[in-house]
């Protein structure tokens, strides 16, 4: 049979393939010689890392445009006829690969180990910016871009809270009766609860001036039936005069309610402003600083005045305005009602709000804890049948709020107090109604002392409701611990009498009608 030629490697000879093999060898050991003179010279103490380790590599950024980039040439090599012709010429190992090493292995281990360093110091990581004397914690920064290296523009930022509370309620009464005659047992109560918590995500995306505020906001003082709501807004950072959002966000009504929970001088905010104030709702608003940061406004358009259950299966086409702005003429007030921070000059805060708002009377709270029902001053749910006479039932009014507020720090001493004036009218339903018209007011007041500064603080409070079915009133005081001279970990303890409370809401410690005492422990943790 004829023989095929071979055309796989071999077909040159095996003498050719034995050339390859030197060829390769011989470059390996010259290559091998270069890149020890050039990365591991113990006498180059200038060496940069980056010529240990590549760039690009570890994440690292590339060099710049503008860097300089020194070019290597390649190794030359050359091979004697006899390495290269004679086929029956071995090549000794021991000449031919033999390098004589400038650095041992644990060496040139520390070496890469420090060049991997260096890169990884480069690279974001995670960091924690905690609360100043004038400025909550932002929380985690888990990621800000770096503008210069042409990063996509994107920040985020982890933070939130925790509230756990005992709650101990003795009765003073064991009933009340309310506006339509009808009898309510009054309860003790002693519970532990984690009566709040959030967890927030802030930062910026696609722009600097494009901002968010997302969070989950929950309790569990409901039981079973406690849910998980979001809340938050995104929207347009013109400038630090003005910011324009949408989202879902606290209804600014009163000064109280718009000190965030951690920040409380008591256990939680009072018997009245959890009567007047409005809650959450979807909405838009505008919100900034003028005059070298010395006034202060939030403004806007809402669902309702509470929209916790006003989604786009709401009832009509009504919504509700609020404004609050407030004055700080002296110096920067800071966050709380306390002076924990012992400001060594005056702070003063003048303050006003306002809402407006056709809503419909709820019956059932929304799924937001901060929902509250309108009541009128004996504590009778507006939206109850018969609360405005014998077979009346109220489905929509007309909400009015004005408050007006003040405050006072200086050296470790602080005095607040807001006042309320409420007017409900423009009943619709099913009449006749006894009123048409019915208006409630009463006020707020703190004074406390931080006797060991930025640790021990103690305080009084007080607050009053009055109106045409009835007046209400609170009275107390407490003590707060400042864990490690921070207000993000503080311990509290509050002893409240309240009688014939008219306020109602799960996460603060009034039942309608209810009269008592409570004593409340709780510890507050904010990051």
């Amino acid at each position: 049979m004829p023989r095929h030629p071979r055309t796989d490697a071999w077909s040159g000879g095996r003498w050719k393939w034995l050339r390859w093999l030197s060829c390769a060898v011989a470059l390996a050991v010259s290559g091998s010689s270069v890149f020890a003179q050039l990365v591991i010279d113990p006498g180059d103490e200038e060496q940069s890392v980056e010529n240990v380790i590549p760039g690009g590599a570890f994440g690292a950024p590339e060099p710049s445009e503008d860097a300089v980039v020194e070019s290597i040439p390649a190794p030359e090599t050359s091979l004697s006829a006899e390495t290269s012709l004679s086929a029956e010429t071995s090549l000794s190992a021991e000449t031919s690969l033999s390098v004589e090493p400038s650095l041992s292995t644990e060496e040139i281990r520390e070496e890469i180990d420090r060049a991997v360093e260096a890169r990884l110091g480069g690279i974001p990581r995670p960091r924690y910016i905690p609360a100043t004397d004038l400025a909550p914690p932002r929380g985690l920064l888990l990621y800000k871009d770096a503008p210069r290296s042409g990063d996509f523009p994107f920040a985020a930022a982890l933070g939130g809270y925790m509230q756990l509370r005992w709650l101990e309620f003795a009765r003073g009464a064991t009933t009340w009766t309310d506006s339509r005659g009808v009898v309510r047992p009054i309860n003790n109560i002693n519970t532990i609860n984690l009566n709040r918590f959030l967890i927030s995500f802030t930062g910026h995306v696609v722009d600097e001036r494009l901002i968010y505020n997302f969070a989950f906001f929950g309790t569990s003082d409901g039981g079973a039936r406690s849910g998980v709501v979001p809340i938050g807004m995104a929207g347009w950072k013109f400038s630090e005069a003005a910011t324009l959002g949408a989202g879902v966000t606290q209804v600014p009504g009163s000064r109280e309610w718009l000190s965030a929970s951690p920040w409380n001088l008591g256990v939680d905010r009072s018997m009245a402003n959890t009567f007047f104030r409005p809650g959450f709702s979807p909405g838009a608003a505008a919100v900034g600083s003028l005059l070298d940061n010395t006034v202060h406004y939030q403004a806007g358009v809402w669902n309702a005045i509470d929209g916790g259950t006003s989604g786009v299966l709401r009832r009509g086409t009504s919504m509700a305005w609020a404004g609050n702005t407030w004055w700080e003429p002296l110096s920067p007030f800071g966050f709380g009602y306390g002076d924990m921070e012992q400001h060594e000059e005056a702070a003063i805060r003048l303050g006003t709000s306002g809402v407006y708002g056709r809503t419909y009377a709820l019956g059932v709270l929304g799924l937001n804890p901060e929902d509250t029902i309108v009541r009128l001053s004996d504590g009778t749910a507006l939206a109850l049948p018969g609360a405005l006479g014998p077979g009346s039932r109220v489905e929509q009014f007309q909400y009015h709020l004005a408050t007006v507020d003040a405050g006072w720090k200086y050296r470790g001493w602080a005095a607040n107090f807001e006042y309320y004036f409420r007017t409900l009218n423009g009943f619709q339903g099913t009449g006749p109604f006894v009123r048409s018209s019915i208006f409630d007011h009463g006020g707020q007041g703190y004074l406390s002392w931080c006797f060991v500064p930025r640790t021990y603080e103690v305080y009084a409070r007080s607050s009053v409701v009055t109106g045409p079915y009835g007046t209400g009133q609170e009275y107390g005081g407490g003590f707060n611990w400042y864990v490690n001279q921070s207000r993000q970990g503080r311990f509290t303890l509050e002893a409240l009498h309240m009688n014939r409370n008219p306020a109602q809401n799960i996460l603060y410690p009034y039942r309608a009608g209810s009269t008592g005492t409570a004593i409340q422990t709780q510890f507050m943790v904010a990051f």
